[in-house]
């Protein structure tokens, strides 16, 4: 059977949206993580990740680095692209990553 013109959605590509988990160091020190607050990027690149990556809303010393996990953006559909990690990650954040997230 062949296909209708109907049964055919075109979406194009919006952006980036960026999830996952960033690397912490909290006030009066000690190390943790937190899931991000999702951002999106036209461009990915790893310096607009770090420019990005986030403590949603926490407070914190500094971010040092995230796991992200990076989706394409087509039209409010999201389909998978791969995993980044940038920064300085712990291992208790990979291990966070792996088990919890």
């Amino acid at each position: 059977m062949a296909k209708k013109k109907e049964d055919t959605i075109t979406l194009e590509f919006t952006n980036y949206l960026v999830k996952g988990i960033s690397d912490l160091t909290m006030w009066g020190g000690g190390n943790s993580c937190i899931v991000m607050e999702a951002f999106g990027l036209k461009v990915l690149s790893k310096k607009n990740l770090l420019e990005n990556i986030n403590d949603n809303g926490f407070g914190v010393e500094s971010i040092n680095g995230a796991i992200c996990d990076v989706y394409k953006n087509y039209d409010g559909f999201l389909k998978f692209y791969k995993t980044i990690a940038v920064g300085d990650v712990s291992e208790d954040t990979e291990d966070y990553y792996q088990s919890d997230y």
